[in-house]
């Protein structure tokens, strides 16, 4: 019995990571996911995750908060290329991408 239970356990994992949302829209509910690869990154919420595990190889992992932020970027070029986002419905500009995303990882603000 314990081993007809662990491979149904096992199927439903294999099943539900193979169905991630790869194509359609993800809500912009906010219930942050830390993920490491190749440095901390930072979604919205599990579904933004997941679309972006659909091509990733190898794929990122989920990490605790604290785990990630070990791993934020210190420094960011002095080029400037505006960026900006919302976030709680106000607009935040900054110099460029990875100061953004800088923020993005020492905060966990995910912007829309």
């Amino acid at each position: 019995m314990k081993s007809i239970l662990l491979i149904c356990l096992l199927l439903g994992l294999t099943l539900s990571h193979v169905s991630a949302n790869c194509s359609g829209d993800c809500p912009d509910t906010e219930d942050v996911v830390w993920a490491l690869g190749g440095g901390c990154i930072v979604f919205r919420n599990k579904c933004y995750f997941d679309k972006e595990n659909c091509h990733r190889k190898p794929a990122l992992t989920i990490a605790t908060k604290e785990e990630c932020q070990t791993q934020c970027a210190d420094i960011c070029p002095a080029i400037y290329q505006p960026t900006s986002g919302s976030y709680k419905g106000q607009l935040r500009t900054f110099g460029n991408e990875c100061e953004k995303q800088a923020h993005t990882c020492r905060t966990g603000e995910t912007f829309l």
